[in-house]
């Protein structure tokens, strides 16, 4: 397997918004050839944002070589259980040729479309049996594997069965989840990590912090940045590379100018989850969450179950 640590950007480009044939497409497609001449050299998609095809479009159309950047996606839960077959669609989809990195999008699984019934942790196919079919895509084209939203509970678990490491980790990480415990343990395992919603995003009713509170904004100041940059600069001084999302030509090039900051303010970040607020984007995904046996599961996983908490509501990352 080709070590795609060595070589993963610091910064890349989120493109989780736009819907095919609107002109969100084609604001996407825009902002990634933008983003691909500002510099940028990481792509990040998914299958379930449906625009792998606009994201392949707007590689080929950039006139930046091929070599040069690293293109990341990742299959949905229907796919556990035949993961060369969601490989083949990336691939057909994105039409660049190879993928660099392809990543589990999340550790539960469903059943195949178009039932896709939520599986329990135990039931087939497990991460680790859908890894070991991972395992033989890499390749030519399939340069590297890995995994998103994954715990040290499901890594030990994929860990003790995987004879290829997962080169990334692609996890929610921001001031208000930090992971200060799960950075750490990927990194002592050889694997990268990689950060979505590193600006912090915002609650329902509520402002992002993570771009209106004063101690973001007055960093920021002292630094001649943004706060978002400050966020993303906090990230990346960790050893974690980020993704941002954003359809503004300004902001693009403004997100991949970071600064360095010094150890009280890494300090004062680092702390914001006790001092002024802690939360977890996903808990407020929808699309996550259902309700089985009189409790709200996470296509059929407790917190508990994803290593997310204890038993008592601790947080484990």
């Amino acid at each position: 397997m080709v070590d795609v640590c060595q070589s993963i950007p610091a910064v890349g480009l989120g493109t989780w918004q736009g819907a095919p044939g609107t002109d969100d497409d084609a604001a996407l497609e825009n902002s990634i050839i933008h983003a691909l001449k500002s510099g940028y050299r990481l792509i990040d998609t998914a299958q379930a944002y449906h625009v792998e095809s606009t994201v392949g479009r707007a590689i080929r159309n950039s006139g930046i070589p091929r070599s040069e950047i690293t293109v990341v996606t990742k299959f949905w839960g229907e796919w556990h259980h035949d993961p060369a077959e969601a490989l083949r669609i990336s691939l057909r989809e994105l039409d660049v040729g190879y993928i660099d990195i392809f990543l589990m999008h999340w550790p539960w699984a469903t059943t195949p479309d178009p039932e896709r019934k939520p599986l329990r942790p135990h039931e087939s196919p497990t991460i680790v049996e859908t890894w070991k079919k991972m395992e033989k895509l890499v390749g030519e084209k399939c340069r590297a594997i890995g995994v998103s939203n994954f715990t040290q509970k499901t890594l030990d678990e994929l860990l003790a069965a995987a004879t290829i490491v997962p080169a990334v980790n692609q996890v929610e990480l921001h001031a208000f989840n930090p992971n200060l415990k799960l950075v750490p343990y990927c990194e002592s395992k050889g694997i990268h990590v990689m950060s979505w919603s590193t600006l912090g995003g915002s609650r329902p009713g509520e402002v992002n912090q993570g771009l209106k509170n004063e101690l973001f904004v007055g960093i920021g100041k002292a630094h001649g940045v943004s706060a978002g940059v400050v966020s993303l600069s906090w990230a990346v001084q960790r050893g974690i590379t980020v993704i941002p999302k954003s359809s503004s030509t300004s902001r693009i090039e403004e997100n991949i100018k970071l600064v360095t900051l010094t150890e009280e303010e890494m300090d004062k970040i680092n702390n914001v989850h006790l001092t002024i607020s802690k939360y977890r984007i996903s808990d407020d995904i929808k699309r996550l969450w259902l309700e089985m046996d009189g409790k709200m599961v996470m296509q059929g996983w407790s917190k508990v179950d994803a290593g997310w908490e204890d038993e008592q509501g601790n947080w484990l990352v």
